[in-house]
């Protein structure tokens, strides 16, 4: 897993803080990889955290186990990424889809 997949899953998932949790996108423009999720970082609470999972799954095509449903997962934005890239391991995690509605 290179540097430059992990950054191209950072950025997805701070499109899907912007698009679907409505972070505003000028305190995501200042985050870096150790920026935490939780708390005094993005400051995602419990529902929110919960919504990221939800449109990550769909986003990645991928399925977070109830075990992996922790606070440890959400420890930072680099954390998170690396999670995503070792369930999408062997697929195209990070290309576009188009969607339709």
């Amino acid at each position: 897993m290179g540097e430059s997949q992990r950054l191209q899953v950072e950025e997805r998932i701070k499109e899907i803080l912007t698009s679907e949790l409505q972070v505003n996108p000028e305190v995501l423009a200042t985050v870096s990889p150790s920026t935490p999720l939780l708390g005094r970082g993005i400051g995602l609470d419990s529902m929110e955290t919960l919504g990221l999972v939800v449109a990550i799954e769909e986003e990645f095509h991928i399925q977070v186990n109830d075990d992996d449903f922790t606070v440890d997962l959400f420890k930072d934005l680099a954390t998170l990424a690396e999670y995503i890239l070792k369930k999408t391991q062997g697929q195209d995690c990070c290309r576009r889809e188009t969607r339709f509605s």
